[in-house]
């Protein structure tokens, strides 16, 4: 699962970083992993696991007060996981230190405005850049 969401205040570097804790504190026990990265106001994170699981982590986000216009972009079954090392990353485009950062900053763009990335949707271009 992919999801987008808009930040309802500006995070800080403090934030992110409880943010992440507590993912990787939860994600471990319920068979969740994924990467969460942040520009500009904006969350776009993948979400590997049980399908029911993802569900009900998806709608524990949904509400969480710190997220506004939150929506899917892409949720189907994976035949494998993509960041099976992590029970989550994080990578804060706003620090411009992160590998693919170009990249990276297209594909929120594109996920926020909901536009193709060439013939690709934002969500499976995400995809391709962590497999290359």
């Amino acid at each position: 699962m992919i999801y987008i969401s808009q930040a309802t205040r500006k995070m800080s570097s403090s934030d992110l970083h409880e943010i992440l804790k507590s993912a990787q504190d939860n994600n471990k026990s319920i068979d969740v992993t994924g990467s969460l990265f942040y520009n500009g106001g904006w969350f776009l994170q993948v979400l590997e696991g049980p399908t029911e699981t993802l569900k009900r982590l998806y709608n524990k986000i949904e509400k969480d007060p710190r997220h506004k216009n939150t929506r899917i972009i892409y949720d189907a079954p994976a035949r494998f996981r993509t960041f099976t090392r992590w029970t989550m990353n994080m990578t804060n485009l706003e620090d411009r230190q992160a590998d693919k950062y170009d990249e990276l900053v297209e594909v929120i763009e594109a996920a926020k405005t909901d536009r193709k990335i060439g013939s690709a949707s934002p969500a499976v271009t995400l995809l391709k850049i962590f497999k290359s």
